[in-house]
């Protein structure tokens, strides 16, 4: 079946203007995922049901889609090929109810996260997940990567502040598992199989979100340390301090931070430390305790583990210095292109992984810079690794980025960014075989003709 075909058949569900191709495909950015229309088919549905018929004529057909949500993604789990049909939830970006005493939003799956940020900022509350890309991800990506993001340390990752949603089966079934409750033991907790799942089983079309009260007061600090053992020494004591309040915990090797701070042309710490790192508390209640962080990091600084720090003095200074640790995109800019990575390990293992990471890229890879930051408080580290101009190097790269890894106990492939098609062949490494096989058993049984983002996450299925 040719395009014109193609659009012709799901014109039928969801009318012309909804299915994109041509030239209009042309103009769209593509996001992280340079592949992701090369399908040649485009459709942005408006409703659960149109989803449904767009999934029963694509199995009456023998085709194959790829829902799409902020394409923010940094696995090529969007990317689509000659006859696989991507599907946009965008027009999908309507939050439904937001109730404020039940603390919770029920919204379509292409809404954006700062939508939901800007609706319940009003009401004094917000949802547990924030990630940098939060203007474009939408919380259908959100839900189908179980993202982590900056406060998964306080809030836990996207599976923990989903209560209920909505998904739409590959033959077209609606299954509705809508759930505004905090405790609902009723049966099997079927959510849970599309959270995580890259769309591979289904496509989340409507979700409910728990929302958190928010903060009164927001206190955040730079910091830098001589090691990573001193910043173990200021996260364990940042936990005794603030406890609950610690909503944040991030940290950045050298060669990371001077690249964002050069190009941002700030001074606010040291550039002589061995590692730093951004620490972000909330303040519920009464506002006076606004120079409670300062008292800590002095005292940090008292007792010898912290090198240099600065706790924000006012809003611009707090962007600044997020803005240290979330503007990644500054080193391909600065570098070139680079491969990303995100990979999990327990804190002890932190230090000698990074070392031996660095140590085997530059005798191994010549000319690649390896870029290290990420979420110290959950082990979840992120690495740039580039330029990368070709195959091979690629290729070294990920060898040492998984050789490395694979000497340390307890470790993960990907902490919140997926699998998509560019972990498939390391999947293995963090998961056993027969937990594989089950994965796999999930997959035919949702999806017997393998036709929903076909190809993602294992590189077969027998």
């Amino acid at each position: 079946m040719d395009i014109n075909q193609i659009s012709e058949l799901f014109t039928l569900v969801t009318g012309a203007q909804n299915v994109i191709t041509g030239e209009r495909l042309a103009l769209r950015n593509t996001g992280y995922c340079a592949a992701s229309y090369d399908g040649g088919v485009l459709l942005t549905p408006g409703s659960a049901q149109e989803v449904s018929g767009i999934c029963r004529l694509a199995a009456d057909n023998g085709l194959t889609i790829v829902p799409q949500g902020g394409l923010t993604g940094l696995v090529q789990g969007t990317a689509t090929a000659s006859g696989q049909v991507a599907l946009s939830l965008e027009k999908m970006n309507r939050i439904l109810d937001l109730d404020p005493v039940q603390g919770v939003v029920t919204a379509e799956a292409g809404v954006t996260l700062q939508q939901v940020i800007d609706a319940a900022e009003p009401l004094g509350l917000a949802p547990g997940v924030d990630l940098p890309s939060r203007g474009s991800c939408t919380l259908g990506g959100i839900a189908s990567t179980n993202a982590g993001g900056i406060q998964a340390i306080r809030y836990g990752m996207a599976r923990d502040n989903i209560l209920g949603l909505e998904a739409v089966l590959a033959d077209g079934t609606l299954l509705d598992l809508s759930n505004t409750l905090l405790k609902n033991n009723a049966g099997y907790d079927l959510k849970q199989l599309f959270i995580g799942s890259e769309g591979t089983l289904g496509i989340i079309t409507k979700l409910t979100l728990r929302l958190h009260s928010r903060p009164s007061s927001v206190q955040t600090a730079l910091i830098g340390c001589a090691g990573t053992e001193d910043l173990f020494q200021v996260l364990a004591s940042a936990r005794k301090v603030f406890g609950g309040s610690l909503l944040s915990f991030e940290a950045m090797w050298p060669e990371f931070f001077t690249q964002i701070a050069t190009h941002l042309g700030t001074g606010l710490v040291s550039p002589d430390c061995g590692i730093y790192g951004v620490i972000e508390t909330g303040h519920w209640g009464d506002v006076g305790q606004d120079d409670t962080l300062t008292a800590f990091l002095a005292q940090c600084y008292e007792n010898g583990i912290l090198l240099d720090g600065v706790a924000a003095q006012s809003e611009s200074q707090r962007r600044t210095i997020w803005q240290l640790r979330e503007d990644a995109d500054v080193i391909e800019s600065r570098k070139g292109p680079c491969l990303s990575y995100d990979v999990g390990l327990c804190l002890s293992d932190i230090p000698g992984y990074v070392e031996q990471l660095q140590e085997q890229i530059a005798r191994e890879c010549p000319g690649v810079g390896c870029y290290v930051f990420g979420h110290m408080g959950d082990g979840n580290l992120h690495i740039m690794a580039g330029p990368a101009p070709d195959p091979a190097s690629h290729a070294a790269i990920d060898g040492a980025i998984y050789g490395v890894l694979q000497q340390f106990p307890g470790t993960t492939v990907s902490a919140e960014h997926g699998i998509g098609l560019e972990k498939r062949a390391q999947l293995p490494l963090s998961r056993p075989a027969p937990a594989l096989a089950a994965m796999r058993r999930l997959k035919t049984t949702f999806d017997p003709q393998l036709m929903l983002n076909p190809f993602k996450v294992f590189l077969d299925l027998s």
